[in-house]
């Protein structure tokens, strides 16, 4: 959140109290998304929502934007109750958390790997031990009678193959679009 290319000097030096707050919320910060990811493992969409402020923007996927916690429980969680039924598993590592002493907003950025295990087939589902997608998010957070909430979150897949923008994505949906062998559906 700052952009300085040297350290402050011992005037703007945050007290120890300042330094050791800002360390426990980098650690509330990183348990927060940590149960969100574990949430979505568990497919417990019901309680997802509470994780976000309830002016919360996301931009997750093919999602789309959704602007405010009832949007995103009407357009994104819900939905997926119905659809989601895969057993996948999830690593969620390197986060980057930025956060200035005494701030009640924060910045971070994470890798999240998903190890996919059950492809949607036509009579059902078929288990194949093996593949994996990697994507990022960056996060807004901040701190609301005491306690992290994600304010802000993109997400996209961005290994092996990128996620395809909405644009492209719609163009890929179009009945009549033909396969092109060997490219599947995300562009290398």
């Amino acid at each position: 959140m700052n952009d300085r290319l040297t350290p402050p000097g011992p005037a703007s030096e945050p007290s120890l109290e300042q330094r050791i707050q800002r360390l426990e919320d980098i650690e509330a910060i990183k348990n927060l998304h940590h149960r969100y990811v574990r949430r979505l493992a568990d497919r417990d969409w019901e309680h997802m929502s509470d994780m976000f402020t309830d002016d919360a923007v996301t931009d997750i996927r093919w999602h789309g934007r959704t602007v405010g916690k009832q949007e995103l429980i009407d357009h994104v969680l819900t939905p997926l109750h119905g659809i989601v039924r895969s057993a996948d598993g999830y690593i969620l590592s390197s986060p980057v958390i930025e956060l200035e002493p005494g701030s009640s907003q924060a910045y971070g950025e994470w890798t999240w790997h998903r190890h996919v295990c059950d492809f949607r087939t036509t009579g059902g589902y078929m288990r194949v031990w093996g593949p994996w997608l990697e994507g990022r998010y960056k996060c807004h957070y901040r701190k609301e009678n005491g306690t992290w909430k994600l304010s802000n979150v993109w997400f996209r897949v961005v290994l092996p193959d990128h996620d395809p923008t909405p644009e492209e994505m719609a163009d890929r949906q179009v009945a009549n679009a033909p396969h092109r062998a060997g490219v599947g559906i995300f562009p290398r």
